[in-house]
């Protein structure tokens, strides 16, 4: 009897042990869990299932901006594509032209060392090519042998250097070939790709345009435009409430500046002229923009205004590829309509820093920036905060 108690006591003893080790090894998983990553999946599966839920299509102009976003969005990422095999081709012929260089410097070497063998030869034959007992059986005078010995040596280790030098160089123009050859190759395979790129995209620009032109057919009265925009308004606003929402202020890894001491001089997203202004009438009065339209040339850089995290970098319905990025202390900016992003969700950047190109996508006939600045999850005047020129 005593000893099936024993037992049981052990058991129930384990048991507890094996349950508070358990414990303690999951708040110990939860402690190494980033607390800014966990934050960004959050906010990842609520911009999927946000989209998910704009995606449905409803009647036939839905119809054409779903395909409109899906042309744009090809074309976004044709854009980086043909971009980066620019970039690429760049660098391959500047690798070519370098390997050129050395390979033309590498060949006057050749010649000069040719010849300061060819020296060091005839200066080896002219002393008779004597070994060291002829030199010294060879002279009386001590102190002339020691001299006779030491250039002796001179030439022969100059003679070595020499030859050692040449076959270097030799060694290297064999090598250099090939190298040539193979950047030329890579050359060729990116122009190639990037042909094919270039290709893709007109026939994609093509596209857009059959799609926008049904899509313009039809908007044809100030009602229709009027109830177009303020769908579009309200999408954003739903994105920007669950942007709000779900991050929150994401905690820094940098010490940067608070954004809110650097009103009236924070740097411009583009260069260029502003085509509507904040507050301004958009449609007959009765919707007025958010924002502004910075009129910018299609492909010009958009930079970052401040340090920040990116927590939206998607198509979103009305504003095309859109950026939105997190500078804390309640801040958040956006850039829409551009024609590429260049960043993507939870990368953070620096004021001044590239984050897309300026395009027109969101239906938009005019290529331009659509900036807003958004605090508390409210807009706010851009032309308070931005510095007073471009």
């Amino acid at each position: 009897m005593h000893s099936t108690v024993k037992r049981a006591k052990q058991i129930a003893l384990a048991s507890l042990s094996l349950m508070l080790f358990c414990t303690a090894n999951t708040l110990w998983a939860n402690d190494d869990i980033d607390p800014r990553e966990t934050k960004l999946n959050e906010l990842r599966q609520t911009i999927e299932q946000l989209k998910s839920e704009l995606d449905g299509v409803k009647g036939n102009r839905d119809a054409l901006l779903k395909a409109l976003e899906e042309s744009e969005s090809k074309i976004g990422q044709l854009n980086k594509k043909a971009k980066e095999l620019e970039a690429k081709i760049d660098n391959n012929q500047a690798q070519l032209l370098e390997l050129k260089r050395e390979k033309e410097a590498l060949a006057s070497v050749k010649k000069q060392q040719q010849r300061q063998v060819a020296e060091q030869v005839n200066t080896a034959y002219r002393l008779g090519q004597q070994s060291h007992l002829k030199l010294i059986l060879n002279q009386r005078d001590a102190s002339l042998v020691a001299r006779n010995l030491k250039y002796f040596d001179y030439v022969a280790a100059a003679r070595a250097e020499q030859i050692a030098a040449a076959n270097h160089t030799l060694e290297r123009i064999e090598k250099i070939e090939p190298e040539i050859a193979a950047e030329q190759r890579n050359l060729v395979s990116n122009s190639t790709s990037l042909r094919a790129q270039q290709k893709a995209l007109r026939a994609q620009y093509k596209e857009r345009q059959s799609t926008l032109k049904k899509l313009q057919a039809t908007i044809i009265t100030k009602d229709q435009q009027l109830k177009a925009s303020e769908k579009n308004q309200k999408r954003l606003q739903h994105l920007i409430e669950r942007v709000v929402r779900v991050s929150g202020d994401l905690e820094n890894p940098v010490k940067a500046q608070n954004i809110n001491n650097l009103k009236g001089r924070l740097p411009w997203p583009t260069k260029g002229p502003i085509r509507h202004s904040y507050n301004s009438q958009r449609i007959s009065g009765k919707v007025r923009w958010q924002g502004m339209v910075i009129g910018a040339p299609s492909d010009s850089p958009v930079k970052a205004i401040h340090h920040g995290r990116v927590v939206f970098s998607d198509y979103l319905r009305g504003h095309g590829l859109l950026v939105i990025v997190d500078h804390g202390h309640s801040m958040l900016s956006l850039y829409a309509h551009n024609k590429t992003l260049y960043k993507a969700l939870g990368e953070w950047v620096n004021a001044g820093e590239v984050i897309a190109a300026v395009g027109n996508t969101g239906g938009q006939t005019q290529a331009g920036l659509y900036f807003e600045l958004r605090y508390k999850g409210n807009p706010t005047n851009p032309h308070r905060w931005l510095k007073k020129s471009a």
